[in-house]
């Protein structure tokens, strides 16, 4: 029994007209846009978008294979190609089908800046790209189920900071803490850190500059999620450096799949190689929490249990 899939993509921009996968093409709309029409069953489709089509021997397997082939185009390259709608025919018949998490309309048009571009040529580098990182160990572990679904997440959602839609930054942000720290505390020193470290670990001072990049990135999420406008400084950053933010996520993903064990206790010592908080990391937290105490009465309190711990 052949089963043929097809999806609806946008945000995806090349000179040509198709692209060919091996066993699977993307091509434009164009003059089979009537047909498609009716295959959709709806008016979303226009004959300016693209159309992937996979054949498959049995429905189980289309939602898994179809969220991957998208998960890995958004690894492979910055851009925010998106699958907005799935159909699928048996022995040429149109079949009911159901929602998959991966496919929305959401951000079906996105800024410009943000176009996933790909040509011919880079049709083999992305499938050499797509086998090396299925046949990672960490590719099926935990820890990366929980990065890619809200990496997916975050990268279905529109991303305006004109308008301070940009909800997409609290998803990136977990992605990165689901794949970088297991433990708890200091996650944003853990987070761009490990990160760095990942992405230039012979480089210092390209290391360095991840880490202020990925901390800034952080305090922006901090005031989306304490309900706080961004401001227009903040907004002017994150049109600036929208790129470069998709870029370096990206960067650590891939870098961690291939890299970062899978199962839970090799995980955790591989990154806490990369980095942990040092003894003075922790005294110069402590003392930083200290002298937010108001109160003279527990300030005294708690200097002498301090002076306790330390006679101990």
């Amino acid at each position: 029994m052949k089963i043929e899939a097809f999806v609806i993509i946008r945000n995806l921009e090349s000179s040509a007209e198709r692209l060919n996968f091996g066993d699977f093409t993307i091509s434009l709309v164009g003059p089979r846009f009537a047909n498609l029409r009716q295959l959709f069953s709806s008016g979303d489709i226009n004959d300016d978008d693209w159309i992937f089509e996979k054949s498959y021997g049995s429905t189980e397997e289309i939602p898994a294979d179809i969220e991957d082939i998208l998960l890995l185009f958004r690894l492979y390259s910055v851009g925010d190609i998106a699958f907005i709608k799935f159909a699928s025919k048996i022995q040429h018949v149109p079949v009911l089908t159901r929602p998959s998490r991966v496919i929305n309309d959401l951000n079906s048009l996105c800024h410009p800046a943000l176009k996933f571009k790909l040509e011919s040529e880079k049709c083999e580098s992305w499938k050499a790209f797509a086998e090396d990182i299925r046949r990672c160990g960490s590719w099926s572990s935990e820890w990366f189920a929980a990065a890619r679904r809200f990496f997916l997440s975050g990268g279905a959602k529109p991303f305006k900071p004109e308008q301070d839609d940009v909800d997409r930054l609290v998803d990136y942000a977990t992605a990165l803490e689901s794949t970088l720290v297991p433990e708890r505390g200091y996650s944003v020193r853990r987070v761009s850190r490990r990160a760095a470290a990942l992405i230039a670990p012979d480089d210092p001072v390209r290391r360095e500059a991840i880490v202020k990049f990925i901390k800034r990135f952080y305090e922006i999420r901090s005031r989306i999620v304490h309900g706080s406008r961004l401001g227009d400084e903040n907004r002017q950053w994150l049109s600036e450096n929208c790129r470069e933010l998709e870029l370096r996520l990206r960067q650590v993903l891939v870098a961690a799949v291939r890299t970062v064990p899978p199962g839970e206790e090799d995980r955790r010592v591989a990154l806490a190689g990369l980095y942990d908080p040092t003894d003075e990391d922790r005294g110069s937290f402590a003392v930083e929490k200290f002298r937010e105490i108001k109160t003279p009465g527990v300030r005294k309190a708690i200097a002498a249990k301090i002076a306790e711990l330390a006679g101990q």
